[in-house]
């Protein structure tokens, strides 16, 4: 079992269940007193949100899931449409009324379907997305605010096993599995001191736990030697309202579109490119909008005041303006 602290009494520490760490695999130490030159866009850096000279913040491994979810409905709808257009088109025999009728209901009927893993996800992770993920130089503490029951979770630095968790998955592409870097160590503030899991957000997808330790070494990278010595991560996108939010992945998607036909390469090999973009925007960007428009809504648990000024991370509330009741980004 995951050894995560050692006290007097562990006897009366609430360990986690075993079969959370089935197919778990432990991190390498590695050396980071000089640490080398860690690529921006590597799948480790993809979990990190901010930093500053005080902390850490990452993405939970939860909020994908729950991403992937809501956008897994999208993916439905859309193989629902492939599977009736194929049959428009193979099907010998004329088509009746009631064949033309099920053929359009089928996209929504089996996007009903696809609801079902989001619907379970709602009710068992709670009301909440799942807040974000801080650590913090000078205490050198980890702190997590709980979805379900939005209690603060509080965990030594020092003591924290990583290991690269194994999450298998089933979805509309099949059968496949995510390595998230998993975050242990036991919360003594609770009562009796329990065993917690926190799960980040990196990739991890198929990639038998590289991203997970590339992760773990960007961390502790960052406790050792500061903000200085890792990328800065993209700035965090503005809110927009729910329908810019939606049309948002359009954008990204056309703006990439014309960049990469503008170049030589490009050009080149158009007549792959062109079919492999579109095929982008129908089975990617086409889901990850309606997940997003799904999701607008639904908050994330927040830290308490005093965790905020700690880390740095205070919010700064900006009015919010509305013209004719749409709302006005200023």
């Amino acid at each position: 079992m995951v050894n995560a602290l050692i006290h007097d009494h562990t006897q009366i520490v609430e360990r986690l269940p075993r079969s959370l760490l089935i197919g778990a695999k432990g991190l390498a130490y590695r050396d980071v007193r000089r640490p080398k030159p860690i690529d921006a866009e590597s799948e480790g850096m993809f979990a990190i949100r901010r930093i500053n000279e005080h902390a850490i913040e990452l993405e939970p491994f939860g909020n994908l899931m729950r991403n992937a979810f809501a956008g897994g409905i999208g993916a439905m709808f859309v193989l629902g449409t492939v599977i009736s257009t194929l049959i428009a088109i193979l099907d010998p025999d004329p088509l009746t009324p009631s064949i033309v009728a099920l053929l359009f209901l089928n996209p929504v009927m089996v996007a009903v379907f696809g609801s079902v893993p989001y619907v379970i996800s709602r009710y068992s992770s709670g009301k909440f997305r799942g807040g974000f993920i801080r650590i913090h130089r000078g205490t050198r503490k980890l702190y997590f605010v709980s979805p379900q029951d939005e209690r603060l979770l509080t965990l030594e630095w020092d003591h924290i096993q990583a290991l690269a968790g194994y999450v298998p998955t089933v979805g509309a592409a099949g059968y496949s599995s995510q390595y998230p870097l998993y975050l242990i160590a036991v919360d003594w503030t609770q009562s009796p001191p329990t065993e917690v899991c926190v799960s980040c957000g990196n990739l991890g997808w198929r990639d038998d736990g590289d991203s997970a330790q590339q992760l773990w070494d960007c961390l502790r990278i960052y406790m050792e030697h500061g903000p200085d010595a890792l990328p800065k991560p993209p700035p965090i996108p503005r809110r927009l309202s729910r329908k810019q939010t939606f049309l948002r992945f359009y954008r990204d998607w056309a703006a990439k579109y014309r960049r990469d036909l503008a170049t030589p390469k490009g050009k080149r090999w158009a007549m792959v490119v062109i079919p492999a973009k579109i095929l982008a925007l129908i089975f990617i960007v086409f889901p990850d909008s309606v997940g997003e428009f799904i999701d607008y809504n639904v908050p994330y648990t927040s830290f308490p005041k005093e965790i905020d000024e700690l880390c740095g991370f205070e919010e700064k509330r900006v009015p919010i303006m509305r013209l004719n009741g749409e709302r006005v980004d200023s």
